[in-house]
């Protein structure tokens, strides 16, 4: 592959997370029962002022520079949410097809990635993994399984990533009298054993468990404080993803 050719992958990524910040914006209000979906409106508009933007101002990372991170209509400050996504679904895509190429396997991984970011942020700001992204990424991962590795290995990891986070669940509820995590976990972990078999959930939750533990220390964090483990799930999913060939 060329340079060239990683640009424009790189350039695709960045549009890929313009509208991954529409869906982490609008599919909690969506799932709150506000009136909006994902099509509706069909443009973008300013949070605030609910100005509908115009195509300058939805240029991925350059708008937000030209207009100095501030909305055009009404000046207010514009979240580095949005430059920060689409920035790392582009160097995701380079990441993804750096690995696999220009391949069918590519976008099975990209489709990965690209849910994996959506639900990251979604679950730091609101402690949600939506059923409507987890279900779907867990049968999209047996259908990857089905050309790419055993089915046997994929619906065991599916089972057992369920299995593991459930049995934590309910150990530490009857030890705290009190939950350590969702049932959102359940299903992301059971998504991801789906993709990467039963083989890597040891170093998945090894990764996630890890990285959990170092936020709570270097954040000094109150234990009766609830810490979304989704993002430290999808950071270890996303490492074996992209250092490890699949």
């Amino acid at each position: 592959m060329s340079y060239i050719d990683y640009f424009v992958v790189f350039l695709f990524g960045l549009s890929i997370g313009s509208f991954l910040n529409v869906v982490i914006y609008r599919l909690p209000l969506l799932i709150e029962g506000n009136d909006i979906s994902l099509t509706h409106p069909s443009r973008s508009f300013c949070p605030i002022c609910e100005h509908q933007l115009s195509w300058r101002d939805l240029v991925p990372v350059i708008s937000y520079l030209i207009q100095r991170a501030k909305c055009r209509y009404c000046q207010t400050n514009i979240s580095s949410q949005y430059p920060i996504i689409e920035l790392t679904a582009g160097v995701l895509s380079l990441l993804i097809v750096y690995q696999w190429g220009f391949s069918l396997q590519s976008i099975y991984f990209l489709i990965l990635a690209y849910a994996l970011l959506t639900l990251f942020v979604i679950d730091i700001k609101h402690q949600l993994l939506p059923d409507i992204i987890t279900l779907p990424l867990l049968w999209i991962g047996l259908l990857y399984s089905i050309s790419y590795k055993e089915v046997t290995s994929a619906v065991i990891g599916a089972m057992a990533g369920y299995l593991v986070l459930w049995a934590i669940y309910w150990g530490f509820k009857l030890i705290r009298n009190k939950e350590g995590m969702g049932y959102g976990d359940f299903k992301l972990t059971a998504a991801l054993g789906a993709w990467l078999g039963w083989q890597a959930l040891e170093q998945l939750l090894l990764i996630a468990s890890v990285l959990s533990v170092v936020f709570f220390v270097l954040s000094k964090q109150s234990s009766n404080k609830k810490i979304a483990f989704g993002p430290f799930l999808i950071l270890g999913a996303i490492f074996i993803i992209t250092t490890v060939n699949n």
